[in-house]
C-alpha cells in the first residue's frame, strides 16, 4: 500500500513540476522571513516549503498525528500523517508572487484548467484535475501550494469534504501567517 501511495505522490509531483516550468524565469526568489519561506540564504525551495508550516499545525488541521516535515523531491515539504484525514500532506514553495501569471498558466495548460477559490490569500485556485484537495495560493509575496494525498484504494475513493476543508484551512493558515 505504501508503494502505491508514493506512486501517487510522484505522479502529482511530476505534474506540478511540469505545470510550474516557468517559475524562476525572472523575478526574485529570495522570499522574506518566517511564513514567507526563507531568508534567501541558499535554501532549496523544498527547505523553504518546510518553513511555511509545522507538524503541530498539520496535526491540528488534519487530525491524527503528522510527522515533522521533510524536504521532498518537487519543491515540497512532506508531512506523513497517521490516523488522519489524509495519508500525507505536501506544502510546495513556488517562489516570488511575481511569477503568479506563469504558474497559473502552467496549471491551465497542463492540469485541466483552474477554478478560483475566494477568501484564501491574495488569490487562490485549485487545478481542475485534482479538485479542492490541492490549492495554489498567492499571499505574503510568495506562491505556495497545499496538497493532501490519500492512499490508492480499489475501488478508488474521492477526497472527502472534510479533507477538502482541511486543505483550505491549512492554506488559509499559511496565507494568514
Amino acid at each position: 500500500m505504501k508503494v502505491q501511495s508514493d506512486s501517487l505522490v510522484l505522479f502529482f509531483a511530476s505534474a506540478i513540476a511540469t505545470a510550474s516550468l516557468c517559475i524562476g524565469c525572472g523575478g526574485d526568489n529570495t522570499g522574506g522571513t518566517g511564513a514567507t519561506g526563507g531568508t534567501g540564504n541558499g535554501l532549496t525551495d523544498a527547505e523553504r516549503a518546510c518553513q511555511l508550516t509545522d507538524a503541530a499545525t498539520v496535526t491540528s488541521i488534519f487530525e491524527g498525528t503528522a510527522s515533522e516535515g521533510v524536504p521532498d523531491i518537487a519543491r515540497n515539504c512532506r508531512f506523513e500523517i497517521t490516523d488522519g484525514e489524509a495519508d500525507s500532506v505536501s506544502v510546495f514553495y513556488f517562489g516570488a508572487d511575481s511569477s503568479w501569471d506563469g504558474v497559473r498558466q502552467g496549471f491551465e495548460d497542463n492540469r485541466g484548467g483552474t477554478t478560483d477559490v475566494p477568501g484564501i490569500g491574495d488569490e487562490a485556485f485549485y487545478p481542475n484535475d485534482a479538485g479542492p484537495s490541492s490549492l495554489i495560493v498567492r499571499a505574503n509575496g510568495i506562491i505556495f501550494e497545499v496538497s493532501a494525498f490519500i492512499g490508492l484504494t480499489f475501488p478508488p475513493t474521492l477526497p472527502s469534504a472534510a479533507l477538502e476543508a482541511a486543505v483550505a484551512d491549512l492554506a488559509r493558515t499559511i496565507a494568514n501567517g
